[in-house]
Parts: C-alpha cells; sequence; structure tokens
C-alpha cells in the first residue's frame, strides 16, 4: 500500500491527539464497514472531530503535508 508510509508517521506523530483505524475492505466485516461508510475507492480516509462528526474524506494515496494539515484541523 503505497499510502502506509504517510500514514504510519502520521500516526506515530499523532500518537494520543488522533486515533487511526484501518479496515481491511477485503474481510467481511471490512465489507460491511465500507458500505456503511460509503467508501467507493481505496485508500479513503475520513477524519472524524471528538464528536464523532465527519469533517473530511479523501481519497488515494495522501501528500504527506495535505494529510498532516487535514489532521490537524481535527483537533
Amino acid at each position: 500500500m503505497a499510502a502506509k508510509p504517510v500514514v504510519d508517521g502520521c500516526d506515530k506523530q499523532m500518537a494520543g491527539r488522533v486515533r487511526f483505524v484501518r479496515v481491511d475492505v477485503n474481510s467481511a466485516n471490512g465489507k460491511k464497514i465500507a458500505a456503511k461508510l460509503s467508501v467507493d475507492l481505496t485508500p479513503t480516509f475520513v477524519g472524524y472531530d471528538a464528536e464523532g462528526v465527519e469533517q473530511w474524506r479523501t481519497t488515494g494515496v495522501p501528500n504527506r503535508a495535505q494529510f498532516w494539515r487535514k489532521l490537524i484541523s481535527l483537533r
């Protein structure tokens, strides 16, 4: 997965402030979650605020700087 290095790096830097949840959309449970969240393309990243309200959504391999700005906006 080309996005893995970007996500892993951000996950490490944001530990304790942002929680990353990875879903295997090829598994039975992952397919259910993807359908519930209307995920049609992978990778898809969805940012939720502290109250669980979706704040942003993006698909494709993220640019590290852009992804970082989106994560910071969730605080």
